[in-house]
């Protein structure tokens, strides 16, 4: 007999969880649901379940995490089942910039770059800020990433053809250059804390998600582990001991059961794409753009599936939230970011996810870029494909009152910002002197530069332990369930940079597939 458990009563219990998720905030985080709240329908698998299909480890989702996790429990001796909602693999990704961030690594050594697991894992505490728990997620990634650049070479990534490019901020999409900065590394106040040192590690030959992912996809063809495409998990199934035990996919033909005799990893991405999750849990209200850095499938359907079984979430307030001004066009790091208030807010060559923190801080969601025709035409007129341009002035003084601001505060702004220029010092937030260009002779281009201007992705999830292992609000594990990638919650406070996501969904990636296939395996 097939479970008792349809699929339509489980759909109607996850819809209770994301109406739950949709009440949860009213400003800053989200309410914690009771255990009755949040539960849906779970089969018992040793009584209910006629099993389709049988194998040790199933995971659930086919981007990197799960790629990284399926390699490694097929290495571990085990038989792998992988469960992808779409018609092809990658997810985020495959949609990714290119970047992998680490430190230590052998690639550094061989360009003479000197970093370290140490320096590294500084960098990503600074960066971080507050991360509650995260140092502890961050340690492990920083001390994995050694190994890490070993395993991805091993899994056919090319590093060594490319250059390491030690001047510019990179974006993504680097074809060609192979290691470069992707982070906040040169900024002021964390060249203060470590060395500032390219650590965004990129595949050939295009420096691109699709070449990382194709590398990941090549391995598993090669490692012989099934991929069952348009195959999207629906619910996990528990044994009367609260074991996960498999997880009720649909298939082709309806509902497939599958066994998963050692455990189920769960790398379904974040939850971007879920309007009722990401309204429930972004927390800066009424500041958000439409851009979603997303490859269009992070519905939190792993986050959802866990939390019907009691896991237990972390960091589901804490996002990406970015605006790429020097990563995307480096030129207009010359120009000044100001509020609607007038007032500059940060270093205008930092990384979009600072730039972003700055503007999503701001009083209101209107902040703009004014920069010069000089500066324009050195760009040859390219902007961030978000923006656009509301105002062309001669003067500060035409540009406040086509604004709105306060004259005398943009004018005072400027006249020490040009000062900070002639000194060859940026006094307030620490700008690279190669950005400090005197802004003085109009005519100045003025360009919308608020959140409604800034991409978004969701950066927390199951609440798991650093083997993997998801937990429940007591802190116990849910035994045979891991999750790893943006399906969990681990390293963030704030997003440190570009590759910072990649580096965690392959190191907790790995340790849920070698966990998981380390099981003892049930009946």
């Amino acid at each position: 007999m097939k479970a008792e458990v349809s699929r339509r009563n489980f759909l109607a219990g996850m819809a209770g969880v994301g109406a739950l998720a949709a009440a949860g905030l009213a400003g800053c985080a989200p309410q914690v649901a009771s255990d009755e709240e949040k539960s849906a329908p779970v089969a018992q698998a040793s009584d209910n379940v006629e099993w389709d299909k049988e194998t040790d480890v199933v995971v659930v989702g086919f981007g990197g995490a799960g790629a990284a996790a399926a390699i490694e429990a097929k290495r571990a001796g085990s038989e792998v089942v992988l469960l992808e909602m779409n018609p092809r693999g990658g997810g985020s990704t495959m949609a990714c910039g290119g970047f992998i961030m680490m430190g230590g690594t052998e690639l550094q050594e061989k360009f003479g770059v000197e970093d370290s697991t140490e320096n590294f894992y500084k960098y990503l505490c600074a960066a971080g800020g507050e991360t509650e728990e995260g140092e502890e997620f961050i340690r492990v990634v920083a001390d994995a990433s050694p190994e890490v650049y070993k395993w991805c070479v091993s899994c056919g990534m090319d590093f060594e053809s490319g250059i390491c490019d030690m001047e510019h901020h990179l974006g993504g999409n680097n074809a060609g250059t192979s290691l470069g900065f992707s982070g906040n590394e040169m900024a002021r106040d964390y060249a203060a804390v470590t060395p500032a040192v390219p650590r965004g590690h990129m595949a050939q030959p295009g420096s691109s998600g699709k070449d990382i992912f194709a590398a990941l996809q090549a391995t598993v063809e090669a490692e012989g582990i099934e991929v069952l495409y348009e195959t999207p998990g629906s619910y996990l199934l528990q044994n009367a001991e609260g074991r996960v035990t498999g997880i009720c996919a649909q298939g082709e033909d309806g509902e497939l059961f599958v066994k998963a005799r050692k455990g189920v990893v769960l790398t379904c991405g974040g939850f971007v794409d879920n309007p009722e999750m990401l309204n429930a849990y972004y927390p800066f209200v009424n500041k958000r753009g439409s851009h979603l850095t997303t490859a269009g499938s992070e519905n939190g359907s792993g986050i959802l599936m866990g939390q019907a079984l009691g896991a237990a979430t972390r960091g589901m307030g804490r996002f990406q939230i970015g605006y790429p001004l020097v990563t995307l066009t480096e030129h207009l790091a010359k120009g000044v970011l100001v509020n609607e208030r007038g007032h500059r807010i940060v270093a205008e060559d930092e990384y979009n996810s600072f730039m972003g923190k700055a503007i999503i801080m701001a009083p209101t969601s209107r902040c703009y870029t004014i920069v010069d025709e000089a500066t324009l035409q050195e760009g040859n007129g390219k902007i961030p494909s978000m923006s656009q341009e509301v105002l062309v002035a001669n003067s500060f003084a035409e540009i406040a009152e086509g604004l709105g601001i306060n004259a005398d505060v943009l004018e005072a702004t400027m006249a020490f910002y040009n000062e900070s220029v002639s000194l060859g010092e940026d006094r307030e937030f620490g700008k690279a002197a190669k950005f400090l260009h005197p802004m003085e002779t109009g005519p100045f281009h003025v360009y919308l530069t608020g959140s409604e201007q800034c991409y978004t992705a969701s950066c927390g999830g199951l609440k798991i332990d650093t083997g993997a292992h998801v937990l429940k609000e007591d802190g116990t594990t849910i035994p045979g369930l891991y999750a790893a990638g943006r399906n969990a919650g681990t390293i963030y406070g704030w997003y440190m940079g570009s590759g910072s996501s990649l580096a965690d969904v392959f190191t907790f990636g790995r340790i849920a597939g070698q966990n998981a296939a380390a099981e003892e395996p049930v009946a």
